[in-house]
C-alpha cells in the first residue's frame, strides 16, 4: 500500500474516533472552556461531584418544559462533559441533547472519574 495513503487513513481514521480524556477534559473545565454535568439524582450527589461540576439530574430533562433554556444557559457556548453513576444515564442524557441538537461527551461514571480527578461535597 502506498505509503502516503496508509499515513491518511491513520490520521483519519484517529480523527473519527478521537476522544476526550477525563483528564483533558478536567483541564478544559479549569479553563472555563468546558462544563461537567452530572445528571444523577439529588440523593446520589450528596455522596459528591466531580469539582466543578454543574448539576441538571436527568429526570428534569424527562419533566419537559423549560429544560432547553436552563440547560443552555448552564454550558453557555461550553464543550459538555456528561457524567452519571455508571454512565447509562449520562448515556441517556446525551442522546435527549442530541436529538435537540446539542452535543455532548459521556464520560462514564462517578466512582471511575472520582477515582482520577479532584471531588468535593455539594
Amino acid at each position: 500500500m502506498n505509503p502516503f495513503l496508509t499515513v491518511f487513513l491513520v490520521l483519519f481514521t484517529r480523527s473519527l474516533f478521537a476522544t476526550t480524556t477525563p483528564l483533558e477534559a478536567f483541564a478544559m473545565v479549569q479553563n472555563q472552556t468546558a462544563v461537567f454535568v452530572d445528571v444523577r439524582e439529588a440523593q446520589e450527589i450528596k455522596l459528591g461531584m466531580i469539582k466543578g461540576a454543574k448539576w441538571f439530574p436527568l429526570s428534569r430533562l424527562q419533566q419537559g418544559g423549560e429544560w432547553k433554556k436552563d440547560f443552555r444557559s448552564l454550558t453557555a457556548g461550553k464543550r459538555i462533559f456528561l457524567y452519571c453513576r455508571s454512565g447509562n444515564r449520562s448515556g441517556q442524557v446525551q442522546e435527549i441533547l442530541k436529538k435537540s441538537g446539542i452535543q455532548a461527551m459521556n464520560l462514564g461514571g462517578f466512582e471511575e472519574l472520582r477515582a482520577l480527578l479532584p471531588g468535593e461535597r455539594p
